[in-house]
């Protein structure tokens, strides 16, 4: 049996885990969703007519909406940009269908990540930092190593279990 709680931290389970994106041979569809420009990796340019979509364009959201949509099976989508950014695109991914194993995930750039307030129920992007106070509730986070793939984000608890609600209050 393994020791989840004393495995290093790229070993535990419940961590999302990145791979440097390589193209699908046997894909029907490529669609390259970068959250900017520095955000593109090189293999882009060896995909047979991907399709490029662009999270600076200001029709961006339209136009992943209606790509996403009207994906196929046998389709492969690559996430490129910062972990906010690319959980985000990938919730969105999966209600419209997507599996998985259709999904890659890029090493994310530095920048924001989504946490999970477990007290009010907000997501709420964070630096990465080890302690936040809730936007939603003012309770003093401790941001767990523990990511919700369902949500997209890190776990929030109570800093102090023995004054949980310490910021509301004051």
């Amino acid at each position: 049996m393994t020791d989840t709680l004393n495995a290093a931290p790229e070993h535990r389970p419940s961590l999302p885990r990145y791979r440097t994106a390589l193209p699908r041979a046997n894909a029907r569809q490529h669609i390259v969703v970068m959250q900017c420009a520095a955000a593109c990796a090189p293999f882009v340019g060896e995909l047979d007519q991907p399709q490029v979509l662009n999270g600076e364009n200001p029709d961006f959201a339209r136009r992943l909406e209606k790509l996403l949509s009207s994906a196929t099976v046998g389709s492969q989508l690559y996430l490129m940009g910062d972990e906010a950014f690319m959980w985000r695109i990938h919730g969105q991914a999966r209600n419209a269908g997507l599996e998985e194993q259709e999904i890659n995930l890029a090493p994310p750039l530095a920048g924001p990540r989504q946490v999970y307030c477990v007290h009010c129920g907000l997501i709420q992007a964070a630096c990465d930092t080890a302690q936040l106070t809730c936007i939603g509730c003012e309770v003093d986070l401790e941001i767990r190593e523990h990511f919700s793939h369902r949500l997209g984000a890190y776990i929030g608890v109570c800093r102090n279990p023995d004054q949980p609600y310490a910021g509301a209050q004051s």
